[in-house]
């Protein structure tokens, strides 16, 4: 089967500094660079590592960004066919600052992103997005695919709850939740846990969904409508977490697609995420499927029987 990645494309202008600015302050920073990136992208690099094959559908402008980001992902195998040149329109462009411990500020410009629009319906292997394209391209894309469909609803906006209807599996940091099913504060005796997963599954429109809740260090939450699990990531000591709930995403899709259950691919796209943050840049640091399976001591060419159909991914 195949992957089939429908989302952004930037460049990413990343400034590492000691300390994150405060509203209305200036810092000064140690280093600048240009690197590839946008979620779309990021995610199309990582389950390109893990050894999927990828198809990419998106927009960059007619400026030497947009040919420059071509020639990248087309370096990783993934087939850009499906990536169009918009004539007049820019690249977009993430602007990211990185402190010393890794954590970020990004404002993205969304350019050639914004204008992306009549997507073909997938019909087989899975369908991966983010909410950086247009909702409304979005929307009549999942609803007349018939592929595994998977949205990672980040950056969160609410009027994405109406596209939840058509989606399959929903992958969601915490924060995404605290915006998309608010905490109503009382949690009945519940543990953490218990309380993230009945919220989560105020999200579902059908019985046959599924979500997970990305809790970075802490690992993730697989919910379902009767259960929920969670899987511990691996420990590391991250340099840059810019691009690691992509990776996430990436190696999801990978997984999904050569036929493993949610339960039995999320540990490996964890750990794929913890490798992630350990260098600087977010498509750059996208793992190998090598470098994963060594860590968790699994054979990196074991591989599951391809999906026959999309129920079968939702099973346990």
């Amino acid at each position: 089967m195949a992957v089939h990645i429908v989302g952004s494309i930037n460049i990413d202008i990343i400034t590492s500094l000691q300390r994150l600015p405060l509203p209305g302050e200036t810092v000064l920073a140690d280093a600048t660079a240009r690197l590839p990136g946008g979620k779309g992208a990021n995610q199309g690099v990582a389950a390109a590592r893990m050894g999927a094959a990828v198809r990419f559908t998106g927009a960059v402008g007619e400026d030497d960004s947009g040919a420059w980001m071509r020639q990248r992902l087309a370096r990783e195998g993934i087939d850009i066919e499906g990536i169009r040149t918009l004539p007049g329109e820019p690249t977009g462009t993430a602007y990211i600052a990185v402190d010393a411990q890794g954590e970020n500020q990004i404002i993205v410009v969304s350019g050639a992103n914004a204008r992306l629009t009549g997507c073909e319906p997938v019909a087989d292997g899975v369908l991966l997005s983010q909410l950086e394209v247009p909702i409304p391209t979005l929307t009549g894309l999942f609803a007349k695919s018939r592929a595994l469909r998977i949205l990672n609803t980040a950056p969160a906006l609410i009027e994405a709850r109406a596209l939840f209807v058509h989606v399959d599996i929903l992958v969601l940091n915490r924060p995404e939740l605290d915006i998309y099913a608010p905490d109503g504060g009382d949690s009945g005796g519940e543990n953490e846990y218990e309380a993230l997963a009945r919220r989560t599954r105020a999200l579902f429109c059908r019985e046959d969904q599924a979500a997970i809740v990305t809790l970075g260090a802490a690992g993730a939450l697989v919910v379902r409508p009767e259960r929920f699990v969670h899987v511990a990531s691996v420990p590391v000591r991250p340099v840059d977490t810019v691009g690691a709930g992509d990776c996430f995403c990436g190696a999801l899709a990978a997984l999904l697609d050569e036929g493993r259950s949610i339960e039995a691919a999320v540990p490996f796209a964890c750990a794929a995420a913890a490798l992630s943050t350990l260098s600087h840049g977010a498509a750059p640091s996208m793992p190998t499927r090598a470098a994963v399976a060594d860590l968790l001591c699994e054979p990196a060419t074991e591989h599951a029987l391809p999906i026959k159909n999309r129920p079968a991914a939702l099973l346990p």
